[in-house]
């Protein structure tokens, strides 16, 4: 299994958790300072953590996994590092990539995407590094699959079997992107929709984004970023 979820630390949980819901993602675990949401394909964790802190308002890379012992095992006999680290929740495994840049595959027995959430929204996770190819070689050992058949090398843009899309974006600061969706519709209709919410998503075009893009502030001093979804490219789980 791998699905993507990264996690998003903010001081706003409450605001948030509003916010993906009015876009049309639903919650479908929550504990005490965090919740789990689901879109049509892919899922996002929030945390809370205090207001000021130096994680408010990030969005950490991450992917769910079945089995952390199978696949480390697979990862590295497909020429990816990975490793085996005990945290107080469980094991989990970090991947590391040759520009150093890494994350965790943590071991989730949350199963199926909720069939209330829109089946038009999927997450996206962005990996910002100057060696693409070295970040994309690290995307398929973990089973990321090429989300064009044919792409030349190196491809930019992965699929996750179980949901989700990660992404490499070329940039001379290695870091992880922000929380990002996308979205298979009229991003006009949504951006709409959300300020009718009450929200105040601003729409244009942005460099290096293709097709119209939603950003909406929020409260803990970030953003969500919602994308028109490529033709042709919805993902199946």
């Amino acid at each position: 299994m791998l699905r993507v979820r990264p996690t998003r630390y903010t001081s706003a949980m409450p605001e948030l958790r509003r916010l993906l819901e009015d876009v049309g993602l639903v919650v479908t675990e929550e504990g005490s300072g965090w919740a789990v949401l689901d879109a049509g394909s892919g899922r996002v964790r929030l945390r809370a953590v205090p207001a000021g802190s130096p994680g408010d308002g990030m969005t950490s890379f991450g992917v769910e996994i079945r089995e952390p012992e199978a696949f480390t095992r697979r990862t590295r006999q497909d020429g990816g590092r990975a490793s085996i680290e005990d945290a107080i929740g469980g094991v989990r495994v970090r991947i590391t990539g040759p520009d150093g840049f890494s994350f965790l595959a943590e071991p989730s027995a949350h199963g199926a995407t909720c069939a209330d959430a829109d089946r038009a929204l999927t997450v996206r996770m962005e990996w910002l590094t100057p060696d693409l190819p070295g970040a994309a070689l690290a995307l398929s050992a973990i089973g990321a699959s090429p989300r064009t058949a044919g792409t030349p090398a190196p491809a930019a843009e992965f699929t996750a079997k179980n949901g989700g899309v990660l992404a490499l974006r070329e940039a001379p600061v290695l870091r992880g992107g922000d929380l990002v969706l996308e979205y298979d519709g009229d991003v006009g209709t949504l951006a709409s929709r959300l300020a009718r919410a009450g929200w105040s998503p601003e729409v244009g075009e942005v460099q290096g984004r293709q097709g119209a893009v939603v950003r909406v502030p929020t409260p803990d001093g970030g953003e969500v970023t919602i994308l028109t979804a490529p033709p042709g490219h919805g993902v199946e789980q």
